[in-house]
């Protein structure tokens, strides 16, 4: 199995069920629109590359797409894995969705801590070679982003109340572990390749305009994103085939 399978079939996912993904997803949606009409992103300037100070409105946005993104994914797995139903408001199963956060946070927080006890113990070699030292940091991140995906199944096991431990995850991702780091990598390429073109096409002709393509193509590499994790679990623990 390749990556570009993994990561086709969850665009697949996307593209076949579009109106239930909006449907789920609209949520993620409106605050994502919120942030463009009122967040920090709101103040065409022209000048894109100026910081922008955190406002109080920012930091509600900020709390309001942490909330709506767990409530959006949780809603989409069990969408996709259990093909439950929708109506108007996405199922809003709050229990699954704070183990889901709080899985997310242990996840990432074990990564990032075994990375960082990693890469501070390869910090003597920036004295050396500063090349050397960028190109082990880039390994070390490439290592967090596939080690993290690798367990990635205990999240749509959150959202669907299965039972499923580390050492679980780990071994169910064994068989398609390179395939998960190349699915990871194939989207966030795609996702800079897509974004950097529409930037240079659209944002000459019309800044409202090149945010809005923007605003479009960030919902969808999101729900790919979710997908991506709803495919790994699939084929992984669940045994289906894409």
């Amino acid at each position: 199995m390749t990556g570009w399978k993994i990561f086709s079939h969850s665009v697949f996912l996307l593209k076949h069920n579009i109106n239930d993904a909006v449907r789920i997803s609209w949520p993620l949606i409106l605050v994502m629109i919120l942030g463009f009409l009122f967040g920090s992103s709101g103040d065409f300037t022209g000048d894109l590359t100026a910081a922008q100070p955190m406002s109080g409105t920012d930091a509600l946005l900020q709390l309001a797409m942490a909330v709506v993104g767990v409530w959006v994914a949780v809603a989409w797995h069990r969408y996709v894995l259990l093909e439950e139903a929708s109506g108007p408001v996405p199922p809003f199963h709050g229990g699954r969705m704070l183990a889901y956060f709080i899985t997310a946070v242990l996840i990432g927080l074990g990564v990032a801590i075994v990375a960082g006890v990693i890469g501070g113990l390869a910090s003597f070699i920036a004295v050396f070679s500063v090349p050397l030292f960028s190109l082990v940091v880039f390994a070390v991140v490439v290592c967090a982003i596939w080690a993290f995906y690798r367990l990635s199944p205990l999240l749509p096991a959150a959202a669907l109340n299965e039972k499923l431990s580390v050492k679980e995850a780990w071994a169910a991702t064994a068989p398609i572990s390179g395939a998960v780091l190349m699915a990871v990598l194939i989207l966030a390429l795609s996702a800079v390749a897509i974004g950097f073109v529409a930037v240079l096409v659209l944002f000459p002709v019309s800044i409202l305009l090149g945010m809005a393509v923007i605003g479009v193509l960030q919902w969808a590499y999101t729900m790919v994103g979710i997908s991506i994790l709803t495919t790994i679990y699939g084929i992984s623990v669940q045994g289906r085939s894409l």
